[in-house]
């Protein structure tokens, strides 16, 4: 198993890179089977390999957990027993305006900007297989194919956030809502979401029939957890139909910004953005930033053509708000007000 110890040895920092379409699914996992999915689908991400197989060690699980070795091949072995049969949510889309035969070609996983498009929404497994190698201690997950279509996408919309920030959560829930929050951050809020809407996203959706009961139990500890932990202040507001409440909201403040994880010199010295740029305006900038030296050599990735590097561009400015924050100081610099 060579190499297979070597992706996660330093825990200091792990920046997890996470597509939107996986932060915003709706699933129930254990604590355990959630750090495990969340350490393999960005390793996937980070080392592509033109498969849909990934394997973690015992060695990396305690690294990444602040575990001990033998805690990790224990906990690796018991989640090989329970993760094949888990499921998730989320919805795909088909871009009628593609042309073509293969319907493979014109799935998204972002919703298209125009309205000529079918919802593709389904359950699915999270793994088409998995085992675990008990004398050299690793396991092997093979993704089920919705799932490694999305991984292979995620650089169209992703959330980035620091792994080990959640590692001190206790629960899946205070797991799950910190990603949500870390998506969410830059607009100072979530959406309203109903309540039904939020009960699927922890996978609780034929759990705690009263409302008051579901924010006590998930709601409220997850919200407490993350604003213990002192990077986020997090408020729960709530919206009524009639006399019931209908929808959750969490205004998000920011306590400590961590400046480190952006490119030097490239944060604004502005407000953040409040809107994403329409896809004429992304076009334009893009093309603009693509050529322009000093933003590729930051932003550019290896093997990336001036095309493929423009399309992407255009994509996040149209579906990113922290890649358009993240790109300011070069928006500006080429006319971007």
């Amino acid at each position: 198993m060579s190499g297979q110890n070597s992706f996660y040895l330093k825990s200091d920092s792990i920046m997890i890179t996470k597509s939107n379409t996986l932060v915003e699914a709706c699933y129930d996992l254990s604590v355990a089977e959630h750090d495990l999915m969340t350490l393999a689908i960005n390793k996937m991400h980070k080392q592509p390999t033109g498969t849909n197989k990934v394997t973690i060690s015992a060695k990396e699980f305690a690294t990444a957990n602040k575990v001990t070795d033998n805690y990790a091949y224990k906990t690796l072995k018991d989640t090989a027993k329970t993760l094949a049969e888990r499921k998730l949510k989320f919805p795909l889309y088909v871009d009628n305006n593609i042309q073509g035969d293969d319907k493979s070609q014109k799935l998204c996983v972002l919703k298209p900007n125009h309205k000529n498009f079918t919802i593709l929404k389904a359950e699915y497994h999270w793994l088409q297989g998995i085992s675990y190698q008990d004398q050299e201690g690793y396991i092997l997950l093979h993704f089920s194919d919705p799932l490694a279509f999305l991984i292979e996408h995620t650089n169209q919309a992703y959330t980035k956030y620091d792994y080990i920030k959640t590692v001190n959560f206790k629960g899946f829930s205070s797991k799950r809502m910190y990603e949500l929050i870390s998506k969410w951050k830059d607009l100072g809020k979530t959406p309203e979401i109903s309540v039904f809407e939020w009960k699927e996203y922890f996978g609780v959706a034929d759990s705690y029939p009263k409302i008051a009961e579901f924010k006590r139990r998930v709601l409220d500890p997850a919200i407490n957890q993350i604003n213990e932990q002192g990077e986020f202040k997090l408020t729960l507001t709530s919206k009524k139909e009639g006399r019931g409440i209908s929808h959750f909201m969490i205004k998000i403040k920011v306590l400590k910004k961590s400046v480190a994880l952006l490119p030097v010199n490239t944060v604004s010295q502005s407000q953040p953005p409040s809107r994403l740029l329409t896809s004429a305006q992304a076009d334009m900038f893009a093309k603009k930033l693509a050529n322009d030296t000093a933003f590729g050599s930051k932003f550019a990735r290896v093997g990336e053509s001036s095309q493929e590097f423009a399309i992407r561009i255009s994509q996040e400015l149209q579906r990113d708000i922290a890649k358009i924050t993240e790109y300011m100081s070069f928006l500006n610099k080429h006319g971007y007000k």
